[in-house]
């Protein structure tokens, strides 16, 4: 009986030196031209990492950058890390919109065309970063493309989170890829989030990934859609960031949460009446209350630039912070997840 107490206490004080040897809060100490885009972290290595538009950076847990590989030619957006590849996937779009068109700008390369613009997965080898490209593996998402502009307000996609395969128990773990959505008011189509669904085995060399599944969440109208994907296993859902949209007729949300343990249900969606059915998700029926059925988020907007989990309860945001020179840096700060109906669910940590 002594022996298990004495193990029970390891196991707590052990549990106790490693919450006590996260950040709660620290700058990145680095200067770039962009703002954050998205976080992960590495407890393994004790490290994030960060994307700052045209920059992949790998940073300690108090700031000291470690590695970067900079230049890369495009938008580099939201990311995920699978621990046990210790692989980092992050969105990655070539295109020619206003957002394309600011990252050629900003590199010194001529802009790419519409039919040029290509959208693609990145995966890197973390392990490897000192490598510089040769860390760094693409894969073209062709579904993006197909869709760019034409659909739903497409612009591309930033989110990205690995989850349980929605709707199964047990289900293996999914890459999943959130579009883009252009938050123009005129149109109709735009109001719905997307979800495109992988399987993890897709993402290998030579290969071009076809998704599982494409889901729609009606969330109303969001500006630029989903700018960060986020699976947390405590809570059993994706969370949705975004920058809340302009329509009046919707609430300004800008962070929603979707469980995995749903069934998608064929339906026709506001706004694509004549679209035909679509495979449709229903939001967590948390948080603030809107005139809508089923339409519940909250206002958190600095999930929007950066936000991981460490699945207990406890999260970490990136937010941008400007430094002289009209450069750019990153805050991290840990929170703790409070849910609810309330505007911001979390609270200092």
């Amino acid at each position: 009986m002594r022996s298990i107490f004495i193990l029970l206490v390891a196991v707590c004080l052990g549990a106790h030196a490693e919450a006590q040897s996260l950040p709660r809060n620290f700058d990145v100490k680095i200067r770039v031209k962009d703002h954050v885009q998205g976080m992960a972290i590495d407890t393994v290595a004790r490290c994030f990492y960060l994307s700052f538009t045209t920059s992949l950076v790998k940073c300690d847990y108090e700031g000291n950058v470690q590695a970067r590989l900079d230049s890369i030619p495009g938008h580099l957006g939201a990311m995920t890390f699978d621990a046990g590849s210790r692989t980092l996937y992050a969105s990655l779009e070539c295109k020619d919109d206003e957002i394309g068109r600011g990252v050629a700008a900003h590199l010194g390369m001529e802009a790419y065309t519409q039919e040029e613009s290509r959208f693609y997965i990145a995966a890197f080898a973390v392990d490897r970063l000192t490598e510089g490209r040769q860390a760094m593996q693409t894969y073209e998402i062709t579904e993006v493309k197909a869709d760019y502009k034409t659909r739903y307000g497409c612009s591309g996609f930033d989110g990205v989170t690995i989850a349980p395969q929605i709707g199964k128990k047990n289900g293996k773990p999914c890459l999943y890829l959130a579009y883009g959505i252009y938050g123009d008011i005129s149109r109709r189509d735009n109001d719905n989030q997307i979800l495109l669904e992988y399987r993890l085995d897709q993402f290998k060399p030579g290969k071009t990934p076809k998704h599982r599944e494409k889901y729609f969440i009606f969330t109303g109208n969001t500006n630029w859609g989903v700018q960060n994907l986020c699976y947390d296993p405590k809570t059993g859902c994706i969370f949705l960031a975004c920058y809340a949209g302009q329509k009046p007729e919707f609430p300004d949300f800008s962070l929603y949460a979707v469980p995995v343990n749903q069934k998608p249900v064929e339906k026709l969606l506001r706004g694509l009446e004549n679209d035909g059915e679509h495979q449709s998700l229903a939001l967590l029926q948390q948080g603030l209350l809107s005139s809508i059925k089923g339409l519940r988020g909250w206002r958190f907007p600095d999930a929007a630039t950066g936000i991981c989990t460490l699945g207990d309860g406890r999260w970490f945001v990136a937010t941008p912070k400007k430094v002289r020179g009209k450069m750019q840096t990153a805050t991290i700060r840990q929170l703790r997840w409070k849910g609810g109906p309330q505007e911001n669910p979390f609270e200092e940590n």
